[in-house]
């Protein structure tokens, strides 16, 4: 659309321009950005009109610093995929790690429930601590209510 108004030739406001938008696409779009569109276009119609002997030297596009800032940048951001995959490697180990010795636990888990006495010596066990247990808290209560040592009737 900018090139054609400006191939017509004769000078295009900007009411115009948004004008003839509304009017082909039923919208203006945003102000900014069809300006920032039309000059960009303006430049270059202009630019490749001139001879080449008219043209003005080609500047750099950004100050060393501002270079200098986005190859910080880029080296920072292929530190931080390079850390990223570290970091994705690292978890895919101990993801593997976790897995082999949960399958290794569950292995000797199977074989001691496939021993022929594990449920007998499972309830052995149990009842031994329980009777244990039972006897423990008798004595306490015993000691509890017996007189210390060296204390007593007195003579």
């Amino acid at each position: 659309m900018c090139r054609e108004l400006i191939r017509a030739g004769r000078p295009v406001s900007h009411r115009a321009l948004r004008r003839v938008l509304h009017e082909r696409f039923g919208a203006t779009g945003k102000t900014a950005r069809v300006l920032r569109v039309w000059r960009e276009e303006s430049a270059l119609l202009a630019a490749a009109t001139k001879p080449p002997n008219e043209r003005p030297p080609p500047v750099p596009a950004l100050p060393t610093d501002v270079q200098e800032l986005q190859d910080r940048l880029k080296q920072a951001e292929a530190h931080a995929a390079e850390q990223s995959a570290r970091a994705e490697v690292a978890e895919l180990r101990e993801q593997a790690h976790q897995d082999r010795w949960f399958l290794e636990i569950d292995q000797l888990r199977e074989q001691l429930r496939a021993q022929p006495n594990y449920a007998r010596e499972v309830r052995t066990l149990q009842s031994t601590v329980t009777r244990l247990t039972v006897e423990l808290a008798a004595l306490r209560a015993g000691l509890a209510g017996a007189p210390a040592a060296g204390e007593g009737p007195g003579p």
